[in-house]
């Protein structure tokens, strides 16, 4: 790959191209199946030789084509039994020999928690709004096609990056394709949604822009329909993010002032107190009390402070701490995350519920550094 902002598809090898006669056999004539030469630049270049791609929508197997090609091992998984079994067939007819290609029938998110670690993960998004036949339990049992609501779409989305940190190696890719939409007259803003979701899980490194040369119409005065010959290949690392250790010490110790009651934990409580550390903080840790009260003014002094907070994903505001908040410490914690205009970020995670320690309790055994409640030593060594 070069640095380019964009790859130019505009020819496809016939020697990758999926065979006509498999392709009849789709329920749809195969209208969403994926680039071969899409994916061979992102396994070339990020796929290490000996290692492994993932595909968690593997469709019609084009990433386990592009795989082969370049000389690595692939994993696939597809829900829909149909494709499982066009894409062991289109497999079956590429040359022998090489690193193996392997197509696994289920849901993704519930086989990738047992999934050997992989090198890549890499996939087009499935699209929200598809034509999918109905069925009552389609979207429960994972496929997203079938979803009957955006924000059920995004939410199985969001379980499925959590999933994917549990077999994507440590600093590993994860390469998402995945383009904005229309559904009926409303914009769908589909990749930018899914940027945010990953960029809460990884560390989002960069984009790439794939233009698809396609016929194009004239558009009257005033009228903007574009022809989607563009989509994004959205990239992050299974890395902690980078966080301004300063930054986040006068902030902790400002949050302190205003309102303590919290204990700080974790990473930066480790190193806080020059305990070993495998690698710096990528966040701050406050174990909170049941206490709404404290959870409130926190949020509501975190968003005066230029913090934007977050639910598991999901845009959260201080305005949402009151009475109808109760299923927040089922969801265990906030995420506030602040970058100011050099690049500075500070992470804060609030931890609503702990299954081990409770905050009063801990709170009266704490260490004090910096003027900051943290976990004593002792208890910081048993969290490792």
């Amino acid at each position: 790959m070069n640095d380019n902002s964009w790859l130019h598809l505009s020819k496809q090898d016939p020697a990758w191209t999926l065979p006509q006669a498999l392709a009849d056999t789709d329920r749809f004539g195969a209208r969403d199946c994926g680039w071969v030469e899409q994916m061979q630049p992102f396994i070339a270049h990020l796929c290490p030789p000996g290692g492994t791609v993932l595909d968690p929508f593997c469709g019609f197997g084009s990433t386990l084509v592009a795989a082969h090609s370049v000389g690595r091992a692939g994993i696939g998984i597809e829900i829909d039994g149909q494709r499982v079994a066009l894409t062991r067939q289109r497999l079956q007819r590429l040359a022998a020999g090489g690193p193996p290609q392997q197509v696994l029938q289920g849901d993704a998110t519930a086989l990738a928690h047992s999934m050997p670690p992989v090198d890549l993960v890499l996939s087009n998004v499935p699209y929200f709004g598809c034509r999918w036949p109905d069925t009552a339990d389609a979207a429960q049992d994972g496929q997203l096609y079938a979803s009957q609501t955006y924000a059920a779409f995004l939410g199985m989305l969001e379980r499925l990056l959590r999933a994917l940190r549990d077999c994507l190696r440590p600093g590993g890719w994860l390469v998402l394709c995945a383009e904005n939409l229309r559904v009926g007259e409303q914009f769908v803003p589909l990749a930018w949604d899914l940027a945010r979701l990953m960029a809460d899980r990884f560390r989002f490194i960069e984009e790439r822009i794939l233009l698809y040369d396609r016929a194009s119409l004239p558009e009257s005065p005033g009228q903007l329909h574009s022809n989607r010959s563009h989509e994004y290949a959205l990239i992050a690392r299974h890395l902690p993010h980078a966080i301004d250790t300063d930054q986040t010490l006068a902030v902790l110790q400002a949050l302190q002032a205003a309102h303590p009651g919290f204990v700080l934990y974790g990473s930066f409580a480790r190193w806080l107190q020059d305990l070993p550390l495998s690698q710096a903080p990528a966040d701050a840790d406050l174990l909170l009390p049941d206490n709404p009260s404290l959870l409130a003014a926190l949020c509501h002094w975190l968003e005066q402070q230029g913090f934007a907070l977050t639910c598991w994903g999901a845009p959260f505001s201080a305005a949402m701490t009151g009475p109808a908040a109760a299923v927040l410490p089922q969801r265990h914690y906030l995420r506030a995350v602040r970058l100011d205009r050099t690049g500075r970020q500070v992470r804060l995670d609030l931890c609503l519920r702990d299954a081990r320690y409770d905050a009063a309790d801990i709170l009266g055994q704490a260490v004090f550094r910096h003027g900051l409640p943290l976990m004593p030593p002792a208890l910081l060594q048993a969290t490792v």
